[in-house]
């Protein structure tokens, strides 16, 4: 009774381990085995882009939930918030979002820069965090990036600076993931009725109130709903819930980046000549 055991249960544990070991794949992948050991206190937060600046937020709050479980013995509660944060947060999140960036972007943008110095801040800690679950997984990859003939299993936890905490930030965020929730389903539902194929091929149209409105001035919207294109209207009757509209974007197929455009894709001409 103390622990129960069985093939479906080893069934769910390997796929777990499979998703987290995907997100080592992609992390590893863009970096191009490129792995920068960061000194984190030396991290200007400030210069980075609100995303990213979120998901060191992330960071900070997942390092104080690993402290506490591991002091508590609690290595169920320590497993899972790592298994959804590798999940939730990063595969199903932040890396569906960027990987336009990583891929089509000129390799020296800004944006593409500040989304590498994540991902090398997210290898070191995810790989640490994990020494004690994954015990050879860890000790490969670190073997990968460090070949310093050392053991991860001599290392210490890194340590997250508390200037990566921003409340504020975490709460936008939030909501802007909500609106995401919304967009997702009515995309689901036109890719469902066969009339697009994946998100690219649409076109957006949100209509919604004033808090919501005035939050999506802040974002790049087709870069963050992973649309061709996207607008937002205001809706002066505030009792009304947010309406989200999807419609077969128009225009001509970027052979590079997938979008939709009406003439020619800048982004992919300028990328292709670096």
């Amino acid at each position: 009774e103390d622990l129960r055991i069985d093939n479906s249960i080893l069934s769910q544990h390997a796929e777990s381990y499979r998703k987290i070991r995907n997100t080592f794949r992609f992390i590893l992948g863009n970096l191009k085995d490129n792995y920068d050991d960061l000194n984190f206190e030396g991290v200007k937060v400030s210069d980075l882009s609100d995303l990213e600046k979120y998901i060191l937020n992330r960071v900070y709050e997942i390092e104080n939930s690993f402290q506490k479980n591991l002091k508590k013995y609690n290595f169920h509660k320590l497993y899972k918030d790592l298994l959804n944060f590798c999940n939730l947060d990063l595969s199903s999140f932040y890396f569906d979002i960027r990987k336009d960036v990583l891929y089509c972007d000129q390799i020296n943008s800004k944006k593409r820069k500040d989304c590498i110095l994540v991902l090398n801040i997210l290898l070191k800690c995810l790989i640490h965090w994990l020494a004690p679950i994954f015990v050879f997984t860890t000790e490969e990859i670190y073997n990968l990036i460090k070949k310093d003939n050392k053991s991860i299993h001599q290392n210490t936890f890194p340590g997250i600076p508390k200037k990566w905490k921003n409340d504020i930030l975490a709460e936008k965020w939030t909501e802007l993931q909500k609106l995401k929730q919304k967009v997702n389903v009515a995309v689901e539902e036109k890719r469902a009725a066969k009339e697009i194929g994946s998100s690219l091929e649409s076109s957006i149209e949100i209509v919604t109130d004033k808090k919501n409105f005035d939050l999506l001035e802040t974002i790049d919207m087709a870069e963050y709903f992973i649309t061709s294109k996207a607008r937002k209207n205001l809706n002066k009757d505030n009792k009304l819930e947010t309406k989200i509209y999807v419609k077969k974007a128009d225009g001509k197929k970027c052979s590079r980046c997938w979008k939709i455009v009406d003439d020619k894709c800048e982004r992919c001409e300028k990328a292709s000549k670096t």
